[in-house]
């Protein structure tokens, strides 16, 4: 699907891909022949993902919206029923379970301290009960610098029978509830004898992080056995229903996003259809299919096609509602075999084929049939190009005003000619200022650059040579006119 205008050149082949022209009388049209190898392998890989995130959306849709429809509070992997002394509702959820486990080789007490040995470190932890909330227990970390890292915790088996989350909030301030030993290089280095015959004194006690305010969708604990220390999380009911919702509508989006990839599956090269009657140009796949994918134009002016040949590729241009577009490009070893028949489907004369360098440049005498320019008969194939150029004839100057402005009142040689082109060329491009013309007895035409005769500030000096001199058909190039 296309919402904007594509860009040029709406259509062009290289080496490894070929069109041709068709004209059946009813039907104009430019067409890619065969299997373009490359778009066929991009429309698979596109086709792929499609598929993919298809059955990935449908999926996620369907799972959640029958997990929203279960009576089960914590439907599926959400676990088990978890319920507060006020209420409160968590699901156990351990896919939520974001902190790791450590698995302990060995723990050792004394008195308001133990240690445990990892797997592959050793750390030292002073706790003590507090009498600010039942439960309430700072453990503090020791780090090898003497400094002690504190946490809060709510030992479950301290709290009341019916505890609720008003129970596990700790308050603001809480730092004034830190002994003095906790987070501060307070930590004595005197040896400290453990024992194993102890256990830990919370061991198989789930450890509760205090609430915070304003935020419940979490209850964190730690449980630590002989073992391991395993963390885990509940998160609460609303948050469930929340998470399920929100799984639902990235269902929604991802299956839009896979209806959208879907429409770039479709790699085939586009064919362009020619309407030289109703002056109408499309753009689609195929040449019986619909816009989809594809764009059509009005006010197409067909006079103008013109063909540009570069040293190995050739470019079709028309005017569109009065400027030149670029609307094919074929390029490589083959290039020039697209000539002819862009030619012959769009009537193309030989003197609207143009090699690369005329048509970067300026239009010249020589791109036009005439031998010799001797008579107002040869001045209608610059009128011609005129007119094709202008791309009406409503607004046009007429043969005779052209005359009047290259001031001349026939034309009868070369040197007429050329300023009759000269007077069109202005027309067409007002910002274009042609080479002063100086004509002598022998009527021969000198072309003199403005910077070369400001630099000199002198005439320059009439060549005399044939009118039929190959200088008069060069006029627009600065090389020869400095070489003059």
């Amino acid at each position: 699907m296309r919402f904007s205008e594509p860009e040029t050149p709406y259509i062009g082949a290289g080496n490894s891909s070929k069109y041709v022209a068709v004209n059946d009388g009813t039907v104009r049209a430019i067409k890619p022949e065969g299997i373009y190898i490359p778009a066929l392998l991009k429309g698979s890989i596109i086709g792929i993902i499609a598929l993919s995130i298809l059955s990935y959306s449908i999926s996620t849709i369907v799972i959640n919206k029958r997990l929203q429809m279960s009576d089960d509070p914590c439907p599926g992997e959400w676990g088990e029923v978890v319920e507060l002394g006020d209420g409160s509702v968590y699901c156990t959820a351990e896919n939520w379970n974001y902190r790791g486990d450590n698995a302990i080789s060995q723990i050792e007490t004394t008195e308001a301290r133990f240690k445990i040995t990892y797997e592959d470190w050793t750390s030292e932890y002073r706790w003590e009960s507090l009498d600010h909330k039942p439960g309430l227990v700072v453990i503090g970390e020791l780090y090898d610098d003497g400094y002690t890292y504190c946490r809060f915790y709510f030992a479950e088996n301290q709290l009341p029978d019916d505890f609720g989350m008003n129970d596990l909030y700790l308050g603001e301030n809480s730092y004034y509830l830190e002994p003095s030993w906790c987070n501060d290089y307070s930590t004595d280095f005197e040896d400290v004898s453990y024992s194993t015959d102890v256990p830990h004194p919370f061991l198989g006690v789930k450890m509760y992080d205090p609430m915070q305010l304003d935020y419940n969708d979490e209850l964190r604990f730690e449980v630590t056995t002989n073992s391991s220390t395993d963390s885990g999380t509940y998160m609460s009911l609303d948050f469930v229903q929340h998470v399920i919702e929100e799984e639902i509508i990235i269902g929604i989006v991802l299956l839009f996003v896979s209806f959208i990839v879907m429409l770039k599956i479709d790699q085939r090269r586009f064919v362009l259809k020619f309407d030289v009657e109703g002056k109408r140009m499309s753009l689609r796949r195929s040449m019986t299919s619909t816009r989809w994918g594809g764009w059509s134009w009005t006010n197409v002016n067909y006079s103008s096609a013109e063909l540009e040949k570069h040293q190995s590729s050739v470019c079709l241009m028309l005017k569109i509602n009065g400027k030149k577009h670029l609307i094919a490009d074929f390029n490589g070893k083959q290039a020039i075999h697209y000539v002819e028949p862009l030619k012959e489907l769009l009537n193309i004369p030989d003197m609207r084929v143009r090699q690369a360098s005329m048509y970067e440049s300026l239009p010249s005498l020589d791109m036009f049939d005439v031998s010799n320019w001797d008579s107002d008969e040869d001045a209608k194939h610059i009128y011609e190009f005129y007119i094709e150029e202008f791309g009406s004839e409503d607004h046009a100057k007429t043969l005779d005003e052209l005359y009047e402005g290259a001031r001349i009142t026939s034309l009868s040689d070369q040197v007429d000619a050329q300023k009759l082109l000269n007077h069109v060329i202005e027309l067409l491009d007002p910002e274009f200022e042609a080479p002063e013309i100086i004509v002598n007895q022998t009527r021969v035409v000198e072309y003199t650059s403005t910077a070369k005769a400001t630099e000199t500030d002198s005439t320059p000096i009439s060549t005399i040579e044939p009118p039929n001199s190959a200088q008069l058909d060069a006029f627009w190039a600065q090389d020869d006119s400095n070489g003059n």
